[in-house]
This record gives C-alpha cells, sequence and structure tokens, in this order.
C-alpha cells in the first residue's frame, strides 16, 4: 500500500487525503493548525465571471487551471458534491453559470457551488427578498445589506429585525452560541412559534448564517417548512459557519476512511540523500516531545499561499517555502511585492511554486526536483485566487490532479 504524508490541513490537503484514500493508500494529514475554512464563506469559487467553464480555456498555459486540466476541476468538483449530498450538507450550482449570492455587506458574490441554505438566495431568482437580522447578534446589519443591493439596482422588500426565544437572550450571542441553539429541536419550535406572525407575506427571507452546525439542513428545511416560505443564509464574519459546516464534513469523512491526522508541530520536509533520481523521504514533525519522523513514499504539500504559511516572506526580500525550501517564483526586491492601490491586483498573489501538469515543483531548469513530491492549492504560482474568484476551485482541480498523477 502506498504512503502518502499530506501537509496542510485547509480545503485542498483535507481533499487531497480523501482522493488518496479512495484510491487505496494510506494516509497521513499534518496540519499546524486549521486551515482557511474557518474564514471562509463555505462556497466553492471557480471563476469571479458570470461563465466559468468559457473563460477557463482561455487562460495562458501557466495558470493552474490549465496545468491541471479541465476534466481535474470536473471530476473533483462532482466527487466534492457527492461526499457533501452523502453527508447532508447538499451543495448547488455548476461551472456553466455561476449563482449571484448577497454577501452581508450588500454585495454580490458569484460562485459555481454554494451551501443549499445559501443558494436559495440566487439573485437570479426574482422572487421578492426580505433581509432579516435576529435581536442581539452584532454582526449582521439587514438594513446594510438592503441598502447596498438597492444600490446595485437588486430589488429587495423589505429589512427587519426579528426576536429571539428568551433563552438565547442572556447576552449578545455570535454566530457559534446561534448555531448551536438551532441545532435544539425546542429552540427551533420557539423560533417559528414566534417568527411565523411576523412575516406574513413574505415569500423570500434572507436571515444570517446561523441556522445550526451539527445538523444545519435539518434545521434550515424545518424552519423553512415551518415559515412556509423559501429561506435562505448569509455568511457574516469569521468565524463562518457554512466554512465551519465544510471543514467539520470533510475532517469527520476523512478520519472515517481512515486517514491519520496530526495536528500542531511545524512540518519540515526530509531529503533521500542516496537517492538518483533526487526523492524525499519524509517529513520531521517538530513537536514538544522532540523531533518525529514520518517516512512515505509521496509526499504532498497543501500548506496554501502567505496567508496560510506556506510561503514566508523575509524583511531579506526572500519568499522561501515552509516545508522544503524549494525554489519560489517572485519578483526581486519588497518594493515590486504590492501594488500602489490597495485595490489593484497585488503582484504577491500571483508568487509560488512553478509546476508540471502532473503538479510536481519545478526547478530552475523546468524538471521536478523530487520525483516523489506534489503539490496543490494555493502553494502554486499562476494565479490571483482572490482577484480571480478562483480560490476553492483551483484548490480542487490540484488536490485531485496531484493524487491522479502520484497514484495513477
Amino acid at each position: 500500500m502506498t504512503e502518502i504524508v499530506v501537509v496542510g490541513g485547509g480545503l485542498t490537503g483535507l481533499l487531497a487525503s480523501i482522493f488518496a484514500v479512495d484510491r487505496g493508500a494510506k494516509v497521513t494529514l499534518v496540519a499546524r493548525g486549521r486551515g482557511g475554512l474557518t474564514l471562509s464563506h463555505g462556497c466553492i469559487d471557480v471563476w469571479g465571471k458570470a461563465t466559468p467553464s468559457r473563460a477557463l480555456s482561455r487562460l495562458r498555459m501557466s495558470h493552474p487551471y490549465r496545468l491541471a486540466g479541465a476534466e481535474s476541476l470536473r471530476t473533483g468538483l462532482e466527487f466534492l458534491r457527492d461526499l457533501c449530498h452523502q453527508a447532508d450538507l447538499p451543495y448547488i450550482g455548476n461551472i456553466s453559470r455561476n449563482l449571484r449570492l448577497p454577501t452581508a455587506l450588500g454585495t454580490i458574490h458569484t460562485s459555481a457551488l454554494a451551501p443549499k441554505s445559501l443558494a436559495l438566495g440566487d439573485l437570479r431568482d426574482n422572487t421578492p427578498i426580505t433581509i432579516a437580522g435576529v435581536d442581539g447578534f452584532r454582526d449582521f446589519y439587514p438594513e446594510l445589506v438592503v441598502a447596498n443591493l438597492l444600490k446595485a439596482g437588486i430589488a429587495i422588500n423589505d429589512a427587519l429585525q426579528l426576536p429571539l426565544p428568551l433563552s438565547a437572550a442572556r447576552r449578545d450571542p455570535y454566530a457559534m452560541d446561534l448555531a448551536r441553539s438551532f441545532d435544539d429541536q425546542h429552540f427551533r419550535d420557539e423560533v417559528a412559534r414566534i417568527w411565523k406572525p411576523r412575516l406574513s407575506g413574505i415569500k423570500r427571507l434572507g436571515v444570517p448564517a446561523i441556522l445550526g452546525l451539527f445538523n444545519p439542513q435539518l434545521a434550515h428545511e424545518e424552519l423553512q417548512e415551518r415559515l412556509g416560505m423559501a429561506l435562505f443564509e448569509i455568511p457574516t464574519l469569521p468565524p463562518s459557519l457554512p466554512g465551519l459546516r465544510l471543514e467539520r464534513l470533510l475532517q469527520r469523512k476523512a478520519m472515517e476512511m481512515g486517514v491519520f491526522v496530526i495536528e500542531g508541530p511545524k512540518v519540515l520536509g526530509r531529503v533521500d540523500g542516496s537517492a538518483k533520481p533526487a526523492r524525499v523521504s519524509g517529513v520531521v514533525l517538530q513537536t514538544a516531545g522532540g523531533a518525529r519522523t514520518l517516512t512515505a513514499d509521496i509526499v504532498l504539500l497543501a500548506t496554501g499561499g502567505v496567508l496560510h504559511g506556506g510561503l514566508v516572506f523575509q524583511q531579506n526580500g526572500r519568499v522561501q517555502e515552509s516545508v522544503l525550501d524549494l525554489p519560489v517564483s517572485y519578483d526581486e526586491g519588497r518594493q515590486h511585492w504590492t501594488a500602489y492601490s490597495p485595490l489593484e491586483t497585488q503582484p504577491y498573489a500571483n508568487y509560488g511554486l512553478r509546476v508540471n501538469e502532473q503538479m510536481q515543483p519545478l526547478g530552475a531548469d523546468g524538471l521536478p526536483i523530487y520525483t516523489n513530491l506534489f503539490c496543490a492549492g494555493g502553494l502554486i504560482a499562476g494565479a490571483d485566487r482572490s482577484g480571480e474568484g478562483s480560490r476553492q476551485g483551483i484548490g480542487v482541480a490540484t488536490a485531485y490532479r496531484a493524487i491522479e498523477a502520484a497514484l495513477g
């Protein structure tokens, strides 16, 4: 059985681990901390434009999507959608046409796939919308959402504040507090009883994303039925409930499938000095009890970019890869890393490792540095994932392609 060590616990690392186990590998996932899903909206962004599938074929050949291939993206997304459906957290959408979803700021977020409870807020649907906040919840202001959507030309009926049962009103609640409350059947019964008389005539209601953590689909469907209207959620400030739900689903699925998860230690790569061609022999974990070595047939880096620690920007003007000190594609001189305006495309967003179509990091000679080393996600150069609206899509496509190339 092939042994794989995956470094990184975000969407890319978790999916790569699941893809690998599904192909019969023995997988250890090592993460220094939580990935970016807790900060995310929980959607799968493929491309920010209206028709992602058309735009992807026109990208330059060095873009991660072109290197991974369209089939890796489609197959990876289908796998993820099936996984979520089986876990009773269904995702809606496709790469042919983006959903248009309202945000907590009243802007419009375009995404290929979204949890059903968010996707029901698709602004392409002309069903009238009312936006509601809940008393005491400070991270969501329905008046702000409505005002900005109206400026964008979106027809919105009204903004409301809805009360909560007294049991939840001991102090101003956070999203996690409310989500745990909505997991409780008796609390949902009381919410439905209080809200229904206040929502007469409303056809579609948007609320902050607070409708449960452990069984959000049940909470959403039950409230929707009890209130007699389409009900959708809008993600709020981190920690984001839709992102937490997806992270919890993937972590649980990975461990159920046999992935061994180690969280906490710093990870350094280990090179087999005698092998020709050059190979990595595993990783070394810097733990409180001392160094611990993990041997592996294959190592996959899914450590992310600068925001997640995969790339380290040094004061001396060097950009360093954090596990094996691999060569990074970047501009010399710190003055070239950022644009003058924060609203412009930032050069540093495109920095990362150059890879081939097998997702193997390349040296200056254009050849793989180590034959059994692969990478995926934000560590790969050539894409401004935030600017493009491609963050999750690149993670899915490159994770699938890397495992496919590594295991055949």
